[in-house]
């Protein structure tokens, strides 16, 4: 199976935001109808319906919420005949739909309050905390979470909905894309080739279920392809700062921001679109996705509470839950998509549902890619300016090796965000009295420093300046070790630190510490608890690439030849993409 775009067709005018509470006309009419109650009392408001009444949106907060910090709540059903009472703490995007049939208990009034699963265990641990009887998060992979934070999670739960997770993207992007070919979550990775990507959204994953899913899905794309490591980190470094982790909020940005792709559920994209003034989105849904499965966590301590939960498990499982969950733009507990899905602008019904987020394992693997692969930067770039530079390389249409070092060195440097430290070197031979390299900006920050100038910018003027030397020798290794030890000396613990060659690897230096004398010397003072990788790129086809390649395996970095600056991403990419396979990387 292919990944699937949803249809970007045109979109219905009227609706609710994934998180947000407004019911439309006929949501309130599904709920029963009439508040007989509103109590206020300092930070806490409950609405208290019964049987044929509707209940209204209203905030619960601090401990005496049915979790803590919850945005609103509902207590609903008939409880004239019993002192029954059932606290649930539902995900915002389902709270509605598990409210509509919490309305209809005739012997236990159900309050129904939204709860931000990422804030449920911390919530159930605060001093002072009323605990709900039952948690419905978005995904199971809370209710693990949960349980290693000393929440009395029951060994199983049942799901009572399901949504796939999916890639959303705004419609006009979508129909420009589509003239290439279908939409696809690896069309969409491809794009990093092209001037004008897409970037793949990514929200902090230990915050959102998600953004987890959109990484499994990335995961499962790449798979087995020659440029995976580089797709794989594109897609994880790609993503605008501080996404927020509603997908509410998400696709609230879609029309500001269309170029880039973000990880949330089919029901987020059915209810944004039904927005009135919504910017259209389409769902990409992934050809080996997973879903967010709604599991019903019972954690009810008393015989009472116990029934009334069971009660109304078995309420959301039967038909009028099914079809509650269905109305509300999610799939029943196996999948199954309900009227409300069907043929609904930007989603696709018949697509796969995907598999739940329960393997804790692949879980954190999927977090550990995303952490290692955006730790902050910390970079000396040292360029080849000698002689044998200026050699032409076959095939690069005239260019010499220099232009294809500066020109490599501004798209790869290029791509690091402005926290990066990076620093540019040149070397030669007796640059200086003592020296074959020279210093042209100190390892620094790319953010604009006091007098407004980035570090980018100097990084750029610099390369702009640089020629090579007309014979001109190499000093490669001594300059080479120079580099590292100096990276070394100022190691930051909070940063990769990295070495970047950008040479034809020649070394004819006659006063080098030679070839053999460096990978010892820099075998002996290999400090794994201070580690500075060498990564190499030569340039053109008769480049010393043995060398460079030993120079960079003594310290676990990787070598690359570029013949075109044009795919010096794709080198960068898979560079950076090595830190979350060392030491055992292998081809990408």
């Amino acid at each position: 199976m292919t990944d699937q775009p949803g249809s970007p067709g045109a979109v219905p005018p009227s609706g609710r935001g994934r998180h947000s509470r407004r019911r439309s006309k006929g949501q309130r009419a599904a709920m029963v109808v009439g508040v007989v109650a509103l109590v206020a009392v300092v930070g806490v408001v409950t609405v208290i319906v019964r049987s044929g009444s509707s209940s209204q949106d209203a905030a619960v907060g601090g401990p005496s919420g049915a979790a803590g910090d919850a945005s609103g709540a509902r207590a609903a059903g008939n409880a004239s005949s019993s002192d029954c009472a059932l606290t649930v703490a539902a995900a915002p995007d389902i709270a509605d739909a598990v409210g509509t049939i919490a309305a209809q208990a005739k012997d236990c009034q159900v309050t129904v309050t939204p709860v931000d699963p990422a804030k449920f265990a911390s919530q159930w641990t605060a001093a002072g905390a009323t605990h709900p009887d039952v948690w419905i998060p978005d995904s199971s992979v809370w209710v693990t979470w949960a349980g290693g934070e000393g929440v009395p999670v029951p060994a199983g739960s049942p799901s009572v909905a399901a949504s796939p997770v999916v890639y959303a993207l705004a419609a006009p992007t979508v129909q420009q894309l589509s003239a290439a070919g279908p939409v696809t979550v690896n069309s969409l990775l491809s794009t990093r080739l092209t001037t004008t990507p897409v970037r793949m959204g990514l929200p902090a994953p230990r915050q959102s279920a998600d953004a987890v899913g959109g990484i499994l899905a990335l995961q499962s794309t790449v798979a087995g392809q020659s440029d995976a490591r580089a797709a794989l980190t594109w897609g994880l470094r790609s993503s605008p700062a501080n996404l927020p982790t509603s997908g509410e909020e998400l696709l609230a940005r879609i029309g500001s921001d269309p170029g880039t792709a973000l990880p949330v559920t089919e029901q987020a994209v059915w209810a944004h679109n039904k927005e009135t003034g919504a910017a259209p989105a389409v769902a990409v849904y992934p050809s080996a996705g997973t879903n967010l499965n709604y599991p019903f966590v019972a954690l009810a301590s008393s015989s009472s509470s116990s029934a009334a939960a069971d009660e109304l498990l078995g309420s959301l499982l039967g038909p009028d839950g099914k079809a509650a969950v269905q109305a509300a733009g999610f799939r029943d507990p196996a999948g199954a998509a309900g009227p409300a899905l069907s043929g609904d602008a930007g989603i696709n019904p018949q697509a796969a549902v995907g598999v739940a987020l329960s393997d804790a394992a692949d879980v954190e693997s999927a977090i550990r890619d995303v952490e290692l692969s955006n730790e902050p930067s910390r970079l000396l770039a040292i360029l080849d300016i000698s002689g044998s530079m200026q050699a032409e390389v076959p095939g690069s249409g005239g260019k010499s090796r220099i232009e294809l070092a500066k020109g490599a060195a501004k798209r790869g440097l290029g791509l690091y965000p402005p926290d990066s430290e990076l620093g540019l070197w040149v070397f030669s031979t007796n640059l200086t009295p003592s020296t074959d390299y020279r210093e042209l900006v100190p390892v620094g920050t790319l953010a604009p420093g006091p007098d407004g100038v980035t570090g980018q910018q100097k990084l750029g003027q610099a390369l702009d300046a640089t020629q090579a030397i007309p014979d001109g020798g190499t000093g490669l290794y001594d300059t080479t070790l120079a580099a590292v030890r100096a990276m070394r000396a100022s190691w930051d613990p909070n940063r990769v630190n990295t070495v970047l060659i950008l040479s034809d690897g020649m070394n004819d230096d006659a006063n080098t510490i030679g070839l053999p004398t460096l990978l010892t010397t820099l075998k002996n003072e290999a400090d794994p608890q201070r580690p500075v990788t060498v990564i190499s790129i030569g340039f053109g086809p008769d480049s010393d690439v043995d060398a460079l390649t030993q120079i960079s395996t003594a310290t676990g970095g990787s070598t690359y030849v570029s013949l075109d600056p044009n795919n010096i991403g794709e080198i960068f990419l898979d560079a950076v993409g090595q830190r979350m396979c060392r030491p055992d990387c292998g081809a990408s």
